[in-house]
């Protein structure tokens, strides 16, 4: 499709032409010749035709213009509201499965989706996309007769994933494309002279990138019960693909987390050969450590395995006073905690330790006589967590692969990321 700007240009061509045979004819002070009536008939015509073509062009253009900045009427919202309540998932895959192609409005979400991944610079593997404005909307309340509550989220509201590090308030980016460059400045506040100093006139800030990365979750269900389903499929798929492309979500943050982090903090104990569990002390190191680096604030909040939360649930914070370290409200130290099955050892390099990696005031001459169990514990600036979605949800429907045992493969792609814009943002001490 040519753009505005060179059908402006052939059309510039053309007046050049029609310019030039009238200024012939004047010069000789005569009239069209039979052959300059007919090139003069050829040339208004196709300008006349270009100018319509042109104010197409740009009526297209400034329509996607407006969908890749994110804008949307209030008709456009209504029209996106209507296509959330009657896309049907179940009829997709079975158009799919019994035709090869999709019809109707499935087709033509599609075709949006497509849309919103070609802008996002990704090329979708699956049959079936579905746009991320489909996926993502908040439910509002409402009030019937006198009940007062909450609207309850459609089906394929439910297909967004249900990440831990966006539930304790990690800023979602939708609709990004390409890499996403987070502009990164000094959060500690003595940095600010050096930093200047460092950088030169028209230098670059340093920046933290995110980079799609993409997040498949698998299920399998048997041809009979994609063809008697109803409703209520959409429902079962739906969570499933939620909860799963959430815990790689937040199983991506976890490494990449560990990766910013300035280093691991240092614990304040006069243990020797042997990493605790979470004790308040730990906690109190990992706040202070944000501290010092101007990145605590009241979105603080704790990470860690659900077994090490668990101990610090039956744990006193202080010596026979009956106060656990995690307390009821499921806060330590006063912000929030979570825990996560995804945290685990392997997220830790694994490196030689001795006591002085690890405590304060040990011994470097001897070993940790438990490295092998040592797994992080996270206190994140959740201000600075960002998560990233490139495009909308993508499916594939592999009806070939367990075709011989009566099932349809399916296969739910995300393309996400999620990262700190500082490093000073996320640390974390070794626990055991």
């Amino acid at each position: 499709m040519k753009t505005s700007l060179k059908l402006k240009e052939e059309r510039a061509s053309l007046i050049s032409d029609l310019e030039a045979l009238v200024d012939t004819a004047k010069t000789e002070e005569r009239e069209f010749t039979e052959q300059e009536e007919a090139r003069q008939a050829d040339l208004n015509e196709s300008i006349f035709s270009l100018d319509e073509k042109i104010a197409n062009a740009e009526k297209t253009e400034a329509i996607m213009a407006r969908s890749m900045a994110g804008e949307a009427s209030k008709s456009e919202e209504r029209e996106m509201t209507k296509a959330a309540e009657n896309y049907d998932l179940q009829s997709a895959i079975n158009q799919f499965r019994q035709n090869g192609r999709l019809e109707g409005l499935e087709a033509e979400m599609k075709q949006e989706a497509l849309n919103e991944f070609r802008a996002s610079g990704i090329t979708p593997m699956g049959q079936i996309q579905i746009p991320i404005g489909l996926t993502y909307r908040a439910a509002g309340p409402t009030t019937a007769s006198n009940v007062v509550g909450t609207q309850q989220q459609g089906i394929l509201q439910g297909l967004v994933p249900d990440s831990v590090v966006e539930q304790a308030g990690g800023n979602r980016l939708t609709g990004v494309s390409g890499t996403v460059r987070l502009p990164s400045l000094p959060t500690d506040a003595t940095a600010k002279v050096t930093e200047v100093q460092q950088k030169g006139q028209g230098s670059a800030i340093e920046s933290v990138d995110i980079d799609p990365v993409r997040f498949a979750s698998v299920i399998n269900v048997s041809n009979q019960t994609l063809a008697l389903s109803n409703a209520s499929f959409d429902a079962a798929v739906a969570a499933q693909f939620r909860r799963h492309s959430g815990g790689l979500m937040d199983a991506q943050a976890w490494a990449n987390f560990v990766t910013a982090a300035g280093g691991t903090t240092l614990r304040s104990t006069t243990a020797v050969a042997a990493v605790p569990s979470i004790d308040f002390a730990s906690a109190n190191d990992l706040i202070a450590a944000l501290g010092d680096a101007d990145a605590l604030n009241a979105s603080a909040t704790f990470f860690s395995s659900h077994g090490q939360l668990a101990t610090a649930r039956s744990q006193q914070a202080v010596t026979n006073g009956g106060i656990p370290t995690l307390q009821a409200d499921g806060t330590i130290a006063g912000y929030k905690a979570y825990g996560h099955s995804q945290i685990t050892a392997a997220l830790i390099a694994d490196t030689a330790r001795t006591t002085d990696d690890v405590f304060v005031g040990g011994d470097s001459s001897t070993a940790i006589t438990n490295e092998s169990s040592l797994l992080p514990f996270f206190l994140i600036n959740m201000n600075d967590v960002y998560c990233c979605y490139w495009g909308g949800a993508d499916l594939i429907v592999d009806n070939v692969t367990l075709a011989d045992s009566g099932q349809t493969r399916m296969i739910m792609n995300y393309y996400a990321n999620c990262n700190v814009a500082h490093a000073a943002s996320a640390v974390y001490c070794e626990v055991a």
